[in-house]
C-alpha cells in the first residue's frame, strides 16, 4: 500500500485499533462523519470505547454520548474487563453524557445544544453517538435530519473533532446519514458450521485509498483487534530473488546431493507425504543445520507441542535441545481449533522479525488455511505471506498430507501449492518383502539442478540417512512397487510378434475359394 505523506498524517486521527489504520489508507480524516453499522453484538461500542481510551492515553478528549437505555454506570462495568479501560481517564479525558432526556424533551435542537454546549467545555476531539438509530426514529423527516446533521457537522469540523455515529440498523444506501456521511463502517457476524466469525467491511470512505472488501476481527480481553485481508494488504510481489549460489543445507548428505547442495536460500519448499514420514524431523533437521550455521531458525506448527517436538528430535540424536535452549531456534505451537489465517500470518510475520529467523518450518499448511470462510482465497493468501517471507529473507519449509496412505493416486485437502512452492519433496511409505520403508523424492526444483532418483530415506537411533535408489523396482512412488522387467526380455517378445503372423489368417488365405466360380 502507498506511503501516507507527512501533510496529510497530520489531517488523520489514528484508530490507535490494532491493524485498522491500514484498512482505512491512515486513520480517520480529522472533522469528519463517520457511521459504525451492524447488528448487535458485532463489537461496535467495545470498537468506540477502545478508541475514546486509546486516543485518551495520547492526551485526546472524547465525548460518548448515549441515546440508550444502558446507563453509563452499567457500560463502565462491562468495560472493566478489557485491558484498555483505565477508570482514571472516565471524567478527565473520556466523558460520557445521555442525550435520552434532551431529545425527549426538546427534540433535536435541544439534542444539538446539549452536544455543542459539551464538546465546547471538554475540548473534545472525538464525537460518539451510540444509538443513533434512536435519533433517526425521532426525528424522521428527512429534511430535518439533514439539518440536524448538517448543523453538527459545521460546529465539529470546525474544532476537528470527529463524530461517530453508533446504529444497529443496516440503513439504505439512499438514507440521509449516509449520503452525509464520509465514511461508513459495516460489522458483521457470520456464522461459519458451528463457529462464529466477526468481519469488517469499509462500505464508503471519501478521500483515502482504503482497502476494500471484507477483514477479519475479534475481540478478546484486549479489545477489538482486526486482520486485514493479507493478500489485500500486500499485493505486490517480492523485491527479492532466490541466488541458486546460495544454498541452505539439510545437513543430511544424502538429501543435500539430491538438491544439488541444498535448498536454494530464500527459496519455498512443500514437503508432501503421508503421516510419519518423516516431514516434521526432515524439517527440525533443516532448523538445526540453520542453527549450527549461524542462522535462526522458526518452527510454527500445530500439532505436538514443543517438549514432545524436542523428545522426538532426541530419539534421533539431532541437537535441536540445545539451540533451543540457546534462542537459535524458537519453537511456536498453536491449537488448531478456531483459528483466522490472516491472524496467524500475522503473528508468524511478528515472530520472524522480533526474532530475525533466517528459516521457517510451517508445519500443517491445512491447519493454516482450513479455517478460512473463503476457500476460494487460500493460494492468493500463501502467495502474499511467501513473497513477504521472501522479503525478509527467509528459506521456507511447508508440510502438507495427502488424504491417502497407499495407492496410484494422491489427493491433498489444498490444491495448488506445489505449483505455489519453488521446490517440491515428496516422501512416503512403501511395502517390500513384508516390510514398510520409506522413500524421498524431488519431484521439483526450481532454478536447479536435483536427483531424479527415488532413495531410501532411513530413520533411526543413529539419524537419518537418505540411501540408494531403487533401481530393481518400478511404480515405488505409487507405494505398490513391482520388479523391474528387464529390458532385454521385453524387447525379444516384440520381434518375435512382429516376424511371426498369426497361424490363423494365413490359413484363412490359402483356403478361401476364387469368387464366382463353383466346385466340383
Amino acid at each position: 500500500m502507498d506511503s501516507i505523506p507527512p501533510e496529510a498524517e497530520d489531517s488523520r486521527l489514528s484508530s490507535s485499533t490494532p491493524h485498522l489504520d491500514p484498512i482505512l489508507g491512515g486513520g480517520w480524516l480529522r472533522g469528519g462523519l463517520y457511521i459504525l453499522t451492524g447488528p448487535p453484538g458485532t463489537g461496535k461500542t467495545t470498537l468506540a470505547n477502545q478508541m475514546c481510551f486509546n486516543l485518551a492515553k495520547q492526551g485526546v478528549s472524547s465525548v460518548y454520548v448515549t441515546m440508550l437505555t444502558e446507563t453509563h454506570a452499567r457500560m463502565v462495568l462491562h468495560l472493566r474487563s478489557l485491558a484498555f479501560f483505565q477508570q482514571e481517564l472516565v471524567g478527565t479525558h473520556v466523558h460520557y453524557v445521555s442525550g435520552v432526556n434532551a431529545l425527549k424533551e426538546g427534540g433535536a435542537r435541544a439534542l444539538l445544544e446539549l452536544l455543542s454546549q459539551v464538546l465546547r467545555d471538554k475540548g473534545a476531539q472525538v464525537l460518539v453517538i451510540d444509538g443513533f438509530n434512536v435519533v433517526r426514529e425521532h426525528i424522521r423527516a428527512h429534511v430535518p435530519l439533514r439539518e440536524f446533521l448538517q448543523s453538527l457537522s459545521v460546529r465539529t469540523s470546525l474544532t476537528g473533532c470527529t463524530t461517530f455515529l453508533i446504529s444497529s440498523e443496516e440503513a439504505k444506501t439512499t438514507d440521509v446519514e449516509h449520503v452525509m456521511a464520509d465514511g461508513i463502517l459495516s460489522l458483521q457476524l457470520e456464522r461459519v458450521g458451528l463457529k462464529a466469525i466477526r468481519g469488517l467491511e469499509v462500505i464508503k470512505f471519501r478521500g483515502s485509498n482504503n482497502l476494500s472488501g471484507r477483514h477479519t476481527l475479534t475481540i478478546d480481553q484486549n479489545g477489538v483487534c482486526i486482520f486485514p485481508r493479507y493478500e489485500a494488504l500486500h499485493r505486490s510481489g517480492s523485491e527479492k530473488v532466490a541466488d541458486p549460489s546460495r544454498r541452505s543445507r539439510w545437513g543430511i548428505p544424502g538429501l543435500d546431493a539430491m538438491c544439488g547442495g541444498g535448498l536454494v536460500t530464500r527459496s519455498s519448499t512443500l514437503l508432501l507425504g503421508s503421516p510419519g514420514g518423516g516431514k516434521t524431523l526432515l524439517g527440525l533437521h533443516f532448523l538445526a543445520e540453520g542453527a549450527a550455521s549461524g542462522e535462526p531458525g522458526l518452527y510454527f506448527g500445530f500439532g505436538e507441542g514443543a517438549a514432545q517436538l524436542l523428545l522426538k528430535a532426541d530419539s534421533v540424536g539431532l541437537p535441536l535441545r540445545k539451540w533451543v535452549e540457546a534462542g537459535r531456534v524458537h519453537v511456536e505451537v498453536r491449537a488448531p481449533v478456531e483459528t483466522l489465517p490472516d491472524s496467524l500470518a500475522q503473528d508468524l510475520v511478528s515472530l520472524v522479525e522480533q526474532r530475525g529467523c533466517r528459516r521457517l518450518l510451517l508445519d500443517g499448511l491445512e491447519s493454516l488455511v482450513l479455517e478460512a470462510s473463503d476457500a476460494g482465497r487460500t493460494m492468493r493468501f500463501l502467495a502474499a505471506l511467501l513473497n513477504t517471507l521472501r522479503d525478509r529473507d527467509v528459506t521456507v519449509l511447508l508440510t502438507q498430507q495427502p488424504n491417502e496412505l497407499f495407492g496410484p493416486e494422491l489427493h491433498a485437502s489444498i490444491r495448488g501449492v506445489e505449483a505455489l512452492a519453488d521446490n517440491v519433496l515428496f516422501v512416503r511409505f512403501f511395502e517390500l518383502s513384508g516390510r514398510l520403508h520409506r522413500l524421498v523424492s524431488v519431484l521439483k526444483m526450481r532454478d536447479s539442478d536435483n536427483d531424479p532418483h527415488l532413495r531410501e530415506l532411513a530413520i533411526s537411533s543413529r539419524g537419518l540417512e537418505v540411501r540408494g535408489s531403487y533401481a530393481e523396482l518400478d511404480a515405488v512412488i505409487t507405494g505398490q512397487p513391482r520388479p523391474h522387467a528387464p529390458a532385454t526380455a521385453r524387447s525379444g517378445n516384440r520381434t518375435r510378434k512382429r516376424a511371426s503372423p498369426p497361424a490363423k489368417t494365413a490359413k484363412k488365405q490359402v483356403s478361401r475359394p476364387p469368387r464366382g466360380r463353383k466346385q466340383r
